[in-house]
């Protein structure tokens, strides 16, 4: 996953200040740096440290890069 890729998917003003929410959850940096990034560079900082699990209109299901692999194996997929 990609910033941009995140970044395409948050379709609410919520979903911004959610990531921004996780990001400092994380200490991926620090708030005041996270208060004047944009969107996107929150989201490529996000990218660095998380895998996209899945995606809907509402809701965006991220995992921990460490825990991915782990999260993959037990992941059954269905698809047409």
């Amino acid at each position: 996953m990609t910033g941009r890729e995140l970044s395409d998917k948050l379709n609410y003003t919520g979903m911004e200040i959610a990531v921004r929410k996780l990001a400092l959850k994380e200490k991926l940096a620090s708030a005041e740096k996270i208060a004047v990034m944009s969107e996107l560079d929150v989201c490529d900082l996000l990218s660095k440290h998380y895998e996209l699990v899945f995606s809907e209109s509402e809701n965006i299901g991220l995992v921990k890069k460490e825990n991915a692999q782990k999260l993959f194996t037990m992941l059954e997929i269905i698809s047409r």
